[in-house]
């Protein structure tokens, strides 16, 4: 008898995050102290390289390396695999309806599609990469002390809230949904 495959579980391993990004968390969590932990800024720079359309590649330049535990994953599943889903989802407008449900919610539970659902998780990350270096900038630029950073972080929260008023991405989903 065949040995069955195993599907892949979203977020159950470590993450490693390199180069200048590692960087940036590091100095969002540690030196700012804008966010407690790194995967609240993992899953915050999810939000902002979606909303802002902020891809960045993996950077190798420096050795700089953060780690995201599988525990800390483990704490917040249910909040990443959601942020995965409706990011894939809504990312890229240029396929069907069922290729975008088989890509968010199918891809992880068949170990036939393995090397699709790997495409989807780079550029998830890719998201989340560009959300890093989005949320580096936004919140540090002109910032000296400990004040400053909260005086910029509650600035972008606002600025972020109202580019966001009148957006209606339940509007955005049920479009999706109707496009057949």
């Amino acid at each position: 008898m065949a040995k069955k495959e195993k599907a892949t579980r979203l977020f159950e391993d470590d993450l490693t995050i390199t180069g200048k990004h590692a960087t940036h968390l590091k100095f969002l969590v540690k030196d700012a102290k804008l966010f407690d932990d790194y995967i609240d800024v993992y899953m915050n720079a999810a939000v902002f390289g979606y909303l802002y359309s902020k891809k960045d590649e993996k950077d190798n330049e420096s050795s700089d390396r953060a780690r995201i535990y599988a525990d800390a994953f483990s704490t917040h599943r249910m909040e990443c695999v959601f942020l995965y889903r409706l990011i894939t989802l809504l990312d890229d407008e240029n396929i069907t309806t069922e290729e975008r449900l088989d890509r968010a919610f199918r891809y992880d539970a068949n170990p036939d599609k393995e090397e699709e659902l790997q495409k989807c998780i780079d550029t998830f990350n890719d998201y989340v990469r560009g959300g890093i270096e989005y949320m580096y900038n936004a919140f540090t630029t002109k910032c000296t002390s400990r004040d400053d950073y909260i005086r910029k972080a509650f600035e972008v929260s606002r600025e972020f809230k109202n580019s966001m008023d009148g957006v209606s991405y339940e509007d955005k989903i049920k479009r999706l949904l109707n496009q057949g």
